[in-house]
């Protein structure tokens, strides 16, 4: 399991205050994670392992392990799952204050671009680490939206790929389907063989299940030679396969 980009906010160093899992001695986080892969590590029969796995997380970074910390709180020992289960509480705590922070901030001063980027960015990493849920998330998505409108304002046309791949990508996840193929029309006649604006035009042609559409995508990035990496031809297999893994 590869670690997650680093994101807008870092938990405070986790404290671990029982002594029997202080006398657990932790192994280095890479020597480790070279050894045996993390997910296979939560499934060992050593109990001792799986306690040092989870409290090199622990001590390392957790926002970076989330993933691994979803799996270990369904973990059949209790131990790995009350630190888990501890550090996952912790990682929302934070995170939500620090987006406090971010929106305080521009709310004194919101032509600021440094505090527009910020505020972006440690959404977007809240949102993809699936701390809010339902109403909440949904807000956080219009939010992000609306800077990120803000940001492609104030930059030349001829800079605005990444913003526009994110502003598309959030306007899809709030099944704004009109306003994201206009950005993503936009952008693929600028960029035309650029791969992600053409893969999101792939997902939201399957999210309202137009197999038409979908098709029409496909021949049209066939004649515009897109350049796509591994995981971009794997995506579009996969759509031309009917969306059959």
């Amino acid at each position: 399991m590869s670690r997650r980009e680093k994101t807008p906010f870092r938990m405070e160093p986790f404290r671990v205050d029982d002594e029997l899992h202080r006398s657990i001695r932790v192994e280095n986080r890479e020597d480790a994670a070279s050894t045996v892969p993390l997910e296979e590590a939560l499934l060992l029969d050593s109990a001792e392992q799986r306690r040092k796995l989870i409290l090199s997380v622990l001590m390392d970074d957790p926002v970076q392990y989330y993933d691994l910390l979803e799996q270990a709180r369904l973990n059949d020992d209790s131990e790995v799952v009350h630190y888990a289960a501890t550090a996952m509480a912790q990682i929302s705590k934070q995170a939500d204050a620090a987006l406090q922070r971010h929106a305080a901030r521009f709310t004194a001063d919101p032509k600021d671009p440094a505090v527009l980027a910020e505020y972006a960015a440690a959404l977007e990493a809240s949102l993809a680490l699936g701390l809010a849920q339902g109403r909440a998330a949904q807000l956080q998505r219009q939010q992000l939206e609306r800077l990120l409108k803000m940001q492609m304002a104030d930059q030349p046309k001829e800079e605005q790929y990444g913003l526009g791949c994110r502003l598309a990508k959030v306007q899809l996840e709030l099944a704004e389907y009109a306003a994201a193929e206009q950005t993503l029309a936009e952008l693929t006649a600028r960029w035309p063989v650029r791969e992600t604006p053409w893969l999101l035009r792939l997902r939201s042609a399957a999210a309202r299940k137009d197999g038409a559409e979908l098709a029409r995508w496909l021949a049209e990035m066939e004649r515009a030679q897109v350049y796509l990496s591994a995981a971009g031809r794997r995506e579009v297999d996969f759509w031309k396969g009917g969306g059959q893994p």
